[in-house]
């Protein structure tokens, strides 16, 4: 995969800041009582950079309006409409923005020819898109998006784009979630699937499984779980001692309600499921809090028989940490290796590791046991606490974070439980290069009179395919209006980097 990122510096002409990897340390805790982690030594702060050539989009939306197609431009520049870079003739790679209000819930997922997939969530109107793209993919108009549901469509209140995957003949599988009008329980999950011609809505079959769910995955992550062969699951969320979340699953006929199964399996909320190539499914489960007050995220797995809760191993002792749950990272690779990445954030039972980005990561059917995970702190303080993502290549690794003002990426080829395993961090996106593509206060309540407006980089998601890496975030802008006390924050919006 070092190709991938060396192709992603090159295109996007940003600067390389080192991530020091300094000497880590778990908090292990109980739901009680949590002992603190040991001390580790926290990295150096990477250099500042800027982006690449932006385009801008064409999506519907209110803050700002509506955009115009931007064309690929070249390092540094901007593209113009229906332009082309000039250097050597269109830029593969660059960095595009979405103009869509309240676009989060982006998920990515590569089919076998390198043609990459989107699934997201367009808030500020309550709608799923699925978009696809084989080049230029920084730009918006290369994705060709079409709507897979509303919250008219299905009767909902709010809806959210919940996973996306592909399966080995090609075929897309799809999980969309939301909240159904007070007194009605139904039409809280739908899942979607489309074997070809899947830019054209049509192409969907749609399935509502709240029959089967009896809840939906509002407060998960990322549970969505496709095998090689087409069979799907995932894991809804849960509340410690309250509702337990359910693990729901299909290994044929997924497109009737006769196909899926599902049991409670778990005292607690999934945030992150991933199965390895044995099949084992390992979950980043968010149990309880300890006497102090700090969160505990618990490691937990299933082989074979997951709709049972009698089929489910769940750590003794979780890892602590006081940040919100959904910026961890989570990754389990073919061989079951199991990455957990956290920022512990100012937790109580722990000075001198807070305010710390952990990898920890461990490997075999011990991993119930917190002392055999190994443990080490990267990049500066306060790296991941709004949020990061893992993504695995095979056994390799790509690591993206916020950390202030910058969205990093940060890679692994090998060795990925130590420091030394991973790559020095790039800077893939920046406020700088947000604000130069798109003004911050185009939605405010002071369009271009404002006292100070930034865009924020904000929950990343990584995408793998191989013709190359897509990455994208959700930015939100904060401006401060003239006369007015408290600086606004406003709807996220889309970013798209790609190196093809």
């Amino acid at each position: 995969m070092r190709a991938l990122i060396l192709t992603l510096c090159l295109n996007l002409v940003v600067l390389v800041g080192c991530s020091g990897g300094g000497g880590g340390g778990t908090a292990g805790g109980s739901g009680t009582a949590g002992g603190s982690g040991t001390a580790g030594g926290s990295g150096t702060a990477g250099g500042s950079g800027t982006a690449g050539g932006t385009g801008t989009a064409g999506g519907a939306g209110t803050a700002g309006g509506t955009g115009t197609a931007g064309g690929a431009g070249t390092a540094g520049g901007t593209g113009t409409a229906g332009g082309s870079g000039t250097a050597g003739g269109t830029a593969a790679g660059g960095v595009g923005t979405w103009l869509r209000v309240g676009m989060y819930d982006q998920f990515y997922a590569a089919s076998a020819d390198g043609t990459m997939h989107l699934l997201f969530n367009e808030g500020a109107a309550e709608r799923v898109f699925y978009g696809s793209c084989a080049a230029n993919c920084h730009d918006p108009s290369s994705w060709s998006p079409v709507q897979l549901g509303s919250v008219g469509t299905f009767n909902l209140t709010a809806i959210g784009a919940e996973g996306l995957a592909v399966d080995s003949t090609g075929r897309l599988h799809a999980l969309m979630a939301g909240v159904a009008p007070l007194g009605q329980s139904a039409n809280q999950m739908v899942y979607a699937t489309c074997a070809s011609s899947c830019t054209n809505a049509a192409s969907w079959t749609k399935l509502d499984l709240s029959p089967v769910t009896q809840g939906n995955t509002i407060g998960t992550e990322g549970t969505f779980m496709v095998s090689p062969a087409g069979a799907v699951s995932f894991v809804t969320s849960g509340q410690l001692n309250s509702y337990s979340a359910r693990y729901v699953t299909c290994t044929t006929g997924c497109t009737s309600l006769a196909g899926w199964s599902a049991g409670n399996a778990l005292n607690g909320n999934a945030l992150f499921a991933a199965r390895d190539a044995a099949g084992v499914t390992h979950v980043l489960l968010d149990q309880g809090t300890t006497a102090m007050g700090d969160n505990l995220h618990f490691y937990a797995r299933c082989a074979a028989n997951c709709t049972q809760s009698a089929s489910w191993s769940i750590s003794p002792l979780g890892f602590i940490y006081r940040t919100a749950g959904y910026t961890a990272a989570f990754a389990v690779t073919p061989s079951g290796k199991v990455y957990l990445g956290y920022n512990q954030g100012v937790a109580m039972a722990s000075t001198a590791d807070n305010r710390k980005l952990f990898i920890n990561s461990c490997t075999g059917s011990n991993c119930l046991d917190l002392d055999t995970w190994s443990s080490f702190s990267m990049g500066v303080a306060d790296e991941g606490s709004n949020g990061l993502r893992f993504k695995n290549d095979g056994e390799s690794l790509l690591l993206a974070s916020i950390s202030g003002f910058d969205l990093n990426v940060r890679e692994c080829a090998s060795g990925c439980s130590a420091a030394t395993g991973w790559g020095a961090g790039v800077i893939a996106d920046n406020s700088t290069a947000m604000n130069a593509a798109f003004n911050p206060d185009t939605g405010s309540g002071c369009p271009g009179t404002s006292e100070s407006a930034s865009w924020w980089p904000n929950k990343p998601a990584i995408g793998i395919s191989s013709r190359g890496v897509v990455i994208g975030h959700s930015p939100y802008a904060i401006v401060k209006c003239p006369g007015v006390t408290n600086p606004a924050r406003l709807p996220t919006i889309g970013r798209v980097i790609s190196t093809f």
